[in-house]
């Protein structure tokens, strides 16, 4: 008799079967997971366009305009959003023709951007990173499983991101 090497049928249905039972137990708790993972996801992201609108407006020595689109709250919705544009053309704080769009993002699934604290839902940057027109507070976000974000801009144009899950107690 040759010396064969591989798997039995036996013992590859068993590691199918092991997979199988994993997989089904797993599937539920990832399935809850998601909607935090987008929520800081989405956090994440207005953070780093934050960032980017302060370096862009030194780079170009120019105003950057935040807009904030806010809504209430809705569980199965993807509700609110941002853009960020070069105010140069004429600089007034509004998107006008010619004007540079950097960025237009919505909300992904589950997640609202609910709460805006800058006048006219509007921010930005200065040509010295300064915030735009001495606007700054924070706006807020959140989804279905009662997790919250908040990103603060400060007087001095410096940003943080903060978490909360009841949208009192910020840590």
């Amino acid at each position: 008799m040759k010396n064969h090497k591989g798997f039995t049928l036996i013992e590859l249905l068993i590691a199918i079967a092991v997979v199988a039972i994993t997989a089904a137990v797993a599937f539920p708790h990832i399935m809850g997971w998601m909607p935090n993972y987008r929520l800081k996801s989405a956090a994440k992201d207005l953070y780093s366009a934050m960032q980017k609108a302060k370096i862009t407006a030194l780079k170009y020595n120019s105003n950057i305009i935040i807009v904030f689109t806010t809504g209430t709250y809705a569980p199965a919705g993807k509700i609110g959003g941002y853009f960020i544009f070069i105010d140069n053309s004429p600089a007034n704080g509004s998107f006008d023709t010619g004007e540079t769009i950097i960025s237009q993002v919505s909300m992904p699934a589950n997640v609202s951007l609910y709460y805006s604290s800058f006048a006219a839902n509007t921010t930005g940057f200065n040509s010295r990173g300064m915030p735009w027109n001495n606007r700054w507070g924070n706006v807020q976000m959140r989804n279905n499983n009662s997790r919250y974000y908040k990103i603060t801009l400060s007087s001095a144009g410096s940003f943080t991101m903060t978490m909360s899950s009841n949208g009192t107690t910020w840590f």
